[in-house]
């Protein structure tokens, strides 16, 4: 059996370096992690016990990493992801993902579904040093082996919600971002500014976080008076937060200004006679997703990268 004794040897460190880098500890360079990791590949080292116990072996366990479960779109996701992976012989593990990094080290799973930007790109670079499989969700994928992306459209349904805004006749239209940074945010923002350049419409745009609660926040710095006269919220739940504090203002929606958001939520029927939105099927982009994942398993050939579709769904916002 090999040890982190052999690994030392093989790569001329020490065996404390070589414990540290292959945990990742923050005082190794990134490079030097790099070197260990390949010798540590190429004598088939697993860096702890349990793991060496799985080399050959399979745990049954497919984590599903997530930043939180308060959001109405991940139990979708997730009911997506079990249904798909019903018929099979694996457990899905769901955990935030400040866990992801121990559960891959550690080799708890035999793969990895993240829906979490917070999930460095260094940890999925550890699960391609174990030849873990992972989808990532709404992330593009930093390359590699054994790593894959599943992203949705958020380019395309941005456009149509800025196009369907300017079809309505605004010319003030703003967006409300999302997190800054993330995929998603950031390919709807461009779809943003790419419609308006085209119609030579001047941008606004606000900061929100993806929760109702920015959107309401946005309204009362306001004091309830829209500078503009449409807005393309990054979310469903931020164009709800706004309408509610809008209505609060005696604004009319959508006479007085309209809304759009993104995802379909289930409460985005009711909203105000129902919200304008950007669909998608949450449960059935789970269950690809996990479909993907049992033949990834099975060393079956997937597209490394998949974008998922996107619809318009006309309400009365």
């Amino acid at each position: 059996m090999v040890t982190i004794k052999d690994v030392a040897k093989a790569s001329g460190y020490s065996i404390s370096t070589v414990s540290y880098a292959l945990n990742d500890s923050g005082n190794i360079p990134q490079a030097t992690k790099d070197k260990i990791w390949a010798v540590a590949k190429k004598l088939k080292y697993y860096p702890n016990a349990a793991a060496r116990n799985l080399k050959n072996q399979n745990t049954m366990n497919i984590g599903f990493f997530v930043s939180g479960f308060s959001g109405p779109v991940y139990h979708k996701i997730y009911d997506g992801i079990a249904t798909g992976l019903e018929c099979s012989d694996y457990n899905l593990i769901v955990s935030f993902s400040k866990n992801a990094k121990k559960m891959i080290t550690e080799r708890q799973i035999d793969a990895a579904i993240i829906l979490c930007p917070k999930v460095e790109d260094k940890v999925i670079k550890i699960a391609q040093n174990l030849a873990i499989p992972t989808i990532l969700l709404d992330r593009l994928n930093p390359g590699g082996e054994f790593v894959y992306s599943n992203v949705l459209n958020s380019y395309d349904g941005a456009s149509i919600a800025t196009e369907y805004l300017v079809n309505q006749g605004r010319k003030k239209i703003a967006y409300l971002s999302g997190i800054l940074g993330s995929h998603e945010n950031e390919q709807r923002y461009l779809g943003y500014t790419t419609v308006l350049a085209e119609h030579n419409l001047p941008q606004m745009v606000y900061f929100g976080d993806f929760t109702e609660k920015s959107g309401r926040d946005i309204v009362e710095k306001l004091e309830g008076v829209p500078p503009f006269d449409g807005i393309f919220c990054a979310n469903d739940e931020m164009a709800i937060g706004m309408i509610n504090a809008f209505q609060k203002y005696r604004i009319k929606i959508p006479q007085d200004l309209n809304i759009i958001g993104f995802d379909d939520v289930d409460v985005s029927k009711y909203i105000n006679g129902g919200l304008t939105t950007i669909g998608i099927e949450h449960e059935a982009w789970g269950i690809t997703v996990a479909k993907d994942m049992l033949s990834i398993l099975k060393g079956e050939v997937v597209e490394t990268q998949k974008v998922a579709g996107i619809k318009i769904i006309k309400r009365n916002t």
